[in-house]
């Protein structure tokens, strides 16, 4: 449920690199969950190479998601991605 979730979540971010910096806000706050066994995070910050970077944090008892995309201007230029599962 985590993966399909997380890929939903970056495939909607993808889709609209162009509005995200833009709509921080809308992003920040489209995905909160009301399910208390899920945390879902999409956050916005800068680095400490002051580039702009957009993450994903999806995770429930056995599965943690966290993508980093490096943003330059409103394009995604690279992307770092740890996943963690546990029995």
């Amino acid at each position: 449920m985590v993966d399909k979730l997380h890929s939903y979540i970056r495939e909607d971010l993808t889709s609209n690199q162009k509005d995200l910096l833009n709509l921080e806000h809308y992003y920040t706050h489209k995905y909160r969950s009301k399910d208390p066994r899920l945390d879902i995070n999409v956050g916005m910050f800068i680095n400490e190479d002051y580039k702009q970077v957009v993450q994903i944090y999806v995770a429930d008892k056995h599965t943690r998601i966290r993508e980093q995309m490096i943003m330059e201007g409103n394009k995604i230029v690279d992307t770092y991605t740890i996943i963690r599962r546990y029995e």
